[in-house]
């Protein structure tokens, strides 16, 4: 998989902010200078289902995947559509964060590996129309986000079992109570041990992501909406701090790799939205003035008869 290394010192140039903050600024002023289709401000809300690439817990014996959702609770949207083209601004809170199986020597699961992000994620939107019909508009999307860090945290919990640590090598921190043995480690019950705290993440991160879009008006002027959309983080969200002390085996249940977090987000909304645009032939009659039927100018009403009738 893509791993970016040297993107994060780029992006320490507060570069992408700036950008988003110009979109944004271009969409608030495009209605003062552009004919547009719509204008549209609501609410969402949805669900997210997340997956943590970590190249160290790939290769930790000790780890299973295990799927699950997590809520992206409330956001905000507004959104400005031309003929096939528009734009969308969606701030909103989202928790991401892959959960794991903590596993044994023998494959039973004795417990769970916790991740929890929250973030309150402003994704800068560019929407392409696909199907077009007067109630009923399905788009493809293209996304690029800032997002900053609200809380986050990575705990574990297991019973007491026996462990497979880091392929025979144990840590120098290892406690006097987890007892080596030949095939693993016997390990005391843990319950919601901190192996990350907040301030272990950094507190922003980027994300680009893709997906599609319906939008159905249910009335003259209510708009729903659904909203697929798949997002890669282009940061560790880990800082270097925590990644030193991993790399020099400091932590007790976590090996030095890189991560990024992806998920896919649902979310469904609800919009008051304003037509803007005016017809086709009123905008002609601005512009060109009614157009009249050509007649002569002596006889309006068609030329008469000079001659008389017959009999």
């Amino acid at each position: 998989m893509l791993i970016l290394p040297d993107i994060y010192s780029l992006l320490q140039l507060w570069s992408m902010p700036k950008l988003l903050l110009s979109v944004l600024l271009a969409m608030l002023c495009l209605p003062g200078w552009t004919q547009t289709r719509t204008l549209s401000l609501g609410v969402f809300t949805g669900i997210t289902s997340s997956y943590t690439y970590d190249q160290g817990i790939t290769i930790d014996q000790r780890y299973q995947n295990r799927n699950g959702l997590k809520l992206a609770p409330i956001g905000l949207n507004y959104e400005i559509d031309f003929e096939k083209v528009g734009f969308l601004l969606s701030p909103g809170v989202s928790t991401i964060g892959q959960n794991f199986y903590v596993v044994n020597t023998t494959g039973g699961h004795e417990g769970q590996r916790k991740i929890n992000l929250t973030y309150l994620n402003v994704p800068i939107v560019c929407k392409v129309r696909l199907i077009d019909m007067s109630f009923f508009k399905v788009s493809v999307l293209g996304s690029l986000s800032v997002a900053y860090l609200l809380n986050g945290g990575e705990t574990i919990s297991h019973n007491e079992s026996k462990l497979k640590f880091i392929d025979e090598i144990v840590p120098p921190v290892l406690p006097t109570d987890y007892i080596r043995e030949y095939d693993g480690v016997l390990s005391p019950m843990v319950k919601d041990y901190a192996m990350l705290t907040k301030n272990d993440f950094n507190p922003l991160q980027f994300f680009v992501g893709a997906g599609f879009r319906g939008d159905w008006d249910a009335t003259d002027s209510w708009r729903i909406s659904f909203d697929l959309r798949a997002n890669y983080g282009l940061l560790d969200s880990r800082n270097s701090a925590y990644l030193t002390d991993v790399k020099n085996y400091q932590t007790l249940y976590d090996l030095f790799g890189a991560r990024r977090d992806m998920f896919i987000q649902f979310t469904i909304g609800i919009s008051k939205y304003l037509e803007l645009e005016r017809k086709d032939r009123e905008k002609s009659k601005s512009i060109n003035g009614t157009p009249k039927k050509r007649t002569s100018n002596r006889y309006p009403w068609g030329k008469p008869r000079n001659s008389k009738s017959r009999g």
